[in-house]
């Protein structure tokens, strides 16, 4: 998938949390406003953490990835977070989860072998299953999102979310007067955004050529301060972490 916006957290104190949103792709042109979307990245961060996928790179150098703690050690913070199954759980909501099933569909346990009891089968409590297949382990099956329930553990969750206001637009100025090659002007077109005033729509593409030729810590970007009902929501995330994530919080 697509990355959607660039995240670097700024603090982590008890229950509360204060990050930057980097606003990188057209289709999706603000940060939303729904408290789902740092709950997703609360989670975000739980499922790369657990894969070992966030780490130091500098592969994408114009949006380099930070942590600041070893793939084992995040492991280990994991392992001993109070809320980390809770989180498994959330992620799970929000893109379905593995689960392990029989040759007839009834549900196993996590060792892939005992058989759930009462007996059910899988269609029967998720209803719709995607991904069905079979693996060395056993046959599985990915169950779908489930949007109601995100937003019941998000109102559990997230106590307040504020985003502060949009900053480093470009002003319509700006992206008249910039020349991209691989999408020129068609005629009467820069006249009439040059005829535009004040900051830039960002739902309007041709503001994007003049951003996207700007270094990360100029893009588009609000802060946000996100507080959880418990500490120990954020106890996998520290200063200085920095992704990017397809995650919005819509489900």
């Amino acid at each position: 998938m697509t990355d959607i916006f660039h995240v670097t957290i700024d603090s982590v104190r008890d229950a509360t949390l204060r990050a930057r949103v980097y606003v990188i792709n057209p289709d999706v042109p603000d940060v939303p406003e729904e408290p789902t979307f740092p709950l997703a990245l609360l989670a975000d961060v739980w499922w790369m953490l657990d894969n070992g996928n966030l780490t130091d790179d500098d592969d994408d150098g114009h949006r380099p990835q930070r942590c600041p703690f070893s793939p084992e050690r995040g492991r280990e913070i994991l392992a001993g977070m109070a809320m980390g199954d809770e989180l498994g759980e959330v992620f799970g909501l929000i893109v379905g989860r593995l689960i392990r099933i029989t040759e007839y569909g009834y549900l196993l346990a996590d060792d892939a072998k005992t058989l759930l009891e009462p007996r059910r089968k899988a269609k029967d409590v998720y209803g719709r299953l995607l991904g069905v297949g079979r693996d060395d382990i056993s046959r599985y099956a990915w169950t779908p999102s489930d949007p109601v329930r995100f937003d019941v553990r998000t109102a559990e969750i997230v106590t307040s979310y504020e985003r502060g206001p949009l900053r480093n637009v470009p002003l319509w100025s700006e992206a008249a007067a910039f020349d991209d090659p691989d999408e020129p002007w068609e005629e009467g077109e820069r006249e009439k955004i040059a005829g535009l005033a004040g900051t830039a729509d960002l739902s309007n593409w041709r503001a994007w050529p003049v951003i996207a030729s700007r270094a990360l810590e100029a893009f588009p970007y609000r802060d946000f301060t996100v507080t959880v009902s418990h500490p120990g929501y954020l106890e996998h995330l520290a200063a200085g972490m920095s992704w990017s994530t397809t995650h919005t919080g819509r489900v």
